[in-house]
């Protein structure tokens, strides 16, 4: 029972400072739980693919795909329609993605993924009658420009993003993935499908990043190339998971919150171009410091907390 109601925390908050957020209706708050929850719903989406043991460097070419099939599919099929397009091009491009780098592991798919994001800012540049060319594309506006109900939206998203990757922890999932990161070739002798496993993954993670980055293009109705296919949105989602900790639900969302945090921390003590160096370095301690993350210290400090207790009360019924 305690399991379940710990399980149930993450929804909870998310759904009580949604709600709270929009009824206060600070500008300011408001606009940074947007920036936290999109990233936190990339950094999940990172999390999940990173379970089958491979590391992306290429969640920029499905935000900005997101972004853009968005943009080009509403006029043709409206609104609806047009983010049921989102799902279906970022699956397809996440299917042959998934195909061509299956063979590949560790470096040698990250450096795959990379190229990736970086050729489909290319073909954004280049084909200019379909995309905009670098002067950029005009997404329709989420939920009318108000950005209560964006946030609404956006955190309906992410509790979707949550709600998916407890999923794939659980028991049907989780040591199927386990297997196929760490020994594939007994996962394959066992009867573990890892080709559709990877695919599966490829696919799930493809597609909320894509959502991502659809709302993320819908936040101020219009995205350059520049801006949704930067490898800011590669190594963002990869720093959030390690620094909250992989292979959990909490902990892409407490460190999506965290880096945030320091974020408009150093912003603001800092200012200019110059807070991205110290942004940098602090997550960079953070990650040598806490190689399990923020879930593994607190991990940490609640087995120490339970041996503490458990000391005392030896140390009681010995003297009682």
């Amino acid at each position: 029972m305690k399991t379940d109601l710990t399980r149930m925390l993450p929804y909870a908050a998310i759904l009580l400072v949604t709600l709270a957020l929009i009824w206060i209706d600070r500008p300011f708050w408001i606009q940074l739980a947007i920036g936290v929850a999109i990233t936190a719903v990339t950094a999940l989406a990172w999390d999940i693919l990173s379970r089958t043991g491979q590391v992306s460097l290429g969640s920029a070419a499905f935000f900005g795909i997101g972004s853009y099939a968005l943009a080009l599919f509403e006029p043709l099929f409206g609104l609806a329609l047009a983010w049921v397009a989102v799902v279906v091009v970022c699956a397809l491009a996440a299917t042959l993605l998934g195909l061509l780098t299956l063979r590949l592991r560790r470096m040698y798919f990250a450096i795959a993924t990379l190229g990736f994001a970086l050729s489909m800012q290319v073909l954004v540049v280049v084909f200019p009658d379909w995309t905009g060319g670098a002067g950029g594309i005009a997404p329709p506006v989420l939920a009318g420009g108000d950005p209560r109900w964006q946030l609404a939206l956006i955190g309906l998203l992410l509790l979707a993003a949550a709600g998916i990757s407890d999923l794939l922890l659980g028991l049907r999932f989780r040591p199927a993935f386990f297997m196929i990161r760490t020994k594939p070739e007994l996962a394959a002798a066992s009867g573990v499908p890892v080709v559709r496993m990877k695919i599966f993954a490829f696919i799930v993670s493809g597609v909320l990043i894509g959502l991502a980055g659809a709302c993320y293009g819908g936040l101020y109705g219009y995205v350059v190339p520049t801006d949704v296919f930067t490898t800011n949105w590669s190594v963002l989602p990869l720093a959030i998971a390690t620094l909250g900790g992989m292979d959990t639900t909490i902990g892409p969302l407490l460190g999506a919150v965290v880096l945030k945090a320091l974020e408009e921390v150093a912003r603001s003590t800092i200012g200019g171009t110059g807070y991205q160096v110290v942004y940098g370095a602090v997550i960079i301690l953070f990650v040598i410091g806490m190689p399990q993350g923020i879930v593994g210290l607190l991990r940490r400090g609640r087995g120490l907390l339970a041996r503490s207790g458990t000391a005392k009360k030896k140390e009681r019924e010995r003297h009682a």
